[in-house]
């Protein structure tokens, strides 16, 4: 009996010892599982919060329909508008003065709803040293402007209650935003220290008729004196 009494205790000891390694080595095959699990439903998280964000960021590929009045300069000259009718992301122009602003898709709404995407679809191009088009000769800042250096700008306008500047850009032209309905945009060579002439009124009158208002006023407008950029769209 006491043989067979410790030989139960043994196997009891055994089975007790390979129980504890067991569960030992599943706590230690747990834990990195537990930690990758956690990693990727945060990732996941992540992705699917931006994607929700960025899909809430006007303009809305589907919903809005946004316009623009815009006018190239050329050291105080207009130039043509662009007459492309190509529409490949839903930012356009109907050869009358106006961006067209209704992204048929992501790459081209909410905060990618850009400058570049318009000029891509006129087959035009903005850069700090010339501005091309189809429409018009290049614009080349080696030219200057009356014997004077000149430089390439873009200038925002709000439009409503009435015609104000309120940024101006000299580089990183593409990456423009369009913010909101009913703005205006000149892209401009200049002489070094001025800044953008506002928008032409034929193209504001245009914005006026297609948007149905009347508020442009293209009276004094509140230049800043100072030379100044502004590349935050903000």
């Amino acid at each position: 009996m006491g043989k067979a009494s410790s030989s139960k205790k043994v196997q009891r000891a055994a089975k007790a010892a390979a129980s504890s390694r067991g569960a030992s080595e599943s706590r230690e095959l747990g834990f990195p599982l537990v930690v990758a699990l956690v990693m990727i439903l945060g990732i996941g998280l992540v992705v699917v919060a931006r994607t929700s964000r960025d899909g809430l960021v006007a303009p809305l590929a589907g919903d809005d329909h946004w316009h623009a009045a815009y006018t190239v300069y050329n050291c105080g000259s207009e130039v043509a508008d662009f007459q492309s009718v190509s529409d490949p992301d839903g930012i356009h122009s109907h050869q009358d003065g106006l961006i067209h602003i209704h992204p048929f898709n992501s790459s081209s709404s909410g905060e990618d709803a850009q400058l570049g995407v318009f000029l891509e679809a006129m087959g035009g191009t903005i850069t700090e040293d010339e501005i091309t088009g189809p429409e018009f000769a290049d614009i080349d800042v080696t030219a200057g402007c009356g014997g004077e250096p000149a430089v390439i700008k873009v200038a925002r306008y709000q439009v409503d209650p009435e015609l104000e500047l309120v940024a101006v850009y000299d580089r990183d032209f593409e990456s423009v935003q369009f913010l909101q309905d009913r703005e205006a945009f000149s892209i401009a060579l200049v002489p070094a220290g001025e800044d953008p002439p506002p928008p032409s009124q034929s193209s504001l009158t245009q914005l006026d008729a297609s948007t149905g208002s009347d508020l442009v006023s293209t009276g004094t407008v509140p230049l800043d004196t100072g030379e100044h950029s502004d590349t935050d769209d903000g």
